[in-house]
């Protein structure tokens, strides 16, 4: 490093088990870039006060992941459709007055399905959690016409808050419950978990209390990556479920952040490696 070294990071709470550092110092190194990227442990309530300090700091660009992708949005200069659409925002460019918001869960998303082998399409699907991982994961259900779409958070508003906004764009059927109703659901094929439950090693917990939910599922995919085996992912691989853990989805939308930061790609031999 110098003093031309540009400076990028990730902020969340907790922020300690990210393994984006790693990845963007990585691909950094890999391109040639002139870059750092460390991790900012930002403490919920403080959002505003860390993206002025980031931006009066010179820093470039920054990802953003739970609890912050919906705060963050009121301190931008601009929003990206996508990620106004989605109602989150996880990749932060810096611009002459301020930073514009972007989201690539969704693609990361998208690449863990394709990689693994699964299709939506004319499935039932089941989101864990409402907050903007899940809405995320709502959009891409609908595009990729799933059949019915259940989103379940203890706090029902807020599930309905995304199905009403998805239902201006998807004609399938989608609702919106408690976790009361999960047993209630007919015969779900696909699960994702945009739920924290879990994180941190030594978290041993899970928003699914009963494991005969996972009967007859095909997939359970959980966002969290740390520990590689949660919880619900265990409980659904008892029950003979293929279960995903977050990885994937971290490295593609890591890979997007970085390609739109830097204007450049990162070639699929490159994004394996």
């Amino acid at each position: 490093m110098d003093g031309r070294t540009k400076v990028y990071g990730v902020m969340g709470d907790p922020i300690e088990h990210s393994m984006s550092p790693l990845m963007h110092n990585f691909y950094a190194r890999r391109t040639g870039k002139d870059l750092v990227y460390v991790p900012f442990h930002v403490n919920r309530g403080t959002v505003e006060a860390a993206v002025k300090g980031a931006f009066a700091l010179n820093i470039q660009g920054i990802n953003v992941t739970v609890p912050h992708k919906q705060d963050v949005m009121k301190c931008l200069e601009a929003i990206d459709e996508d990620a106004a659409a989605i109602g989150a925002v996880n990749t932060l460019v810096r611009t002459e007055h301020g930073y514009k918001g972007y989201n690539t869960d969704i693609l990361g998303l998208g690449k863990c399905f394709e990689i693994e082998g699964f299709s939506l399409e004319g499935e039932k699907c089941v989101i864990l959690g409402a907050g903007g991982a899940a809405k995320a994961a709502v959009v891409l259900a609908a595009e990729k016409n799933a059949a019915e779409i259940y989103i379940i958070n203890r706090t029902v508003e807020k599930a309905e808050n995304i199905a009403e906004s998805v239902r201006k764009f998807y004609n399938g059927k989608i609702y919106a419950a408690g976790y009361d109703f999960l047993m209630k659901i007919p015969s779900p094929k696909y699960v994702i978990n945009t739920t924290s439950a879990g994180m941190g090693d030594g978290v041993w917990k899970s928003v699914v209390e009963d494991i005969n939910f996972f009967k007859g599922v095909k997939a359970v995919v959980d966002i969290v990556y740390v520990p590689w085996e949660t919880k619900i992912l265990h409980d659904a691989a008892q029950m003979g479920c293929a279960a995903v853990n977050g990885f994937n989805m971290l490295i593609y939308q890591g890979i997007a952040s970085y390609e739109i930061w830097h204007d450049t790609k990162i070639e699929n031999e490159k994004a394996k490696e």
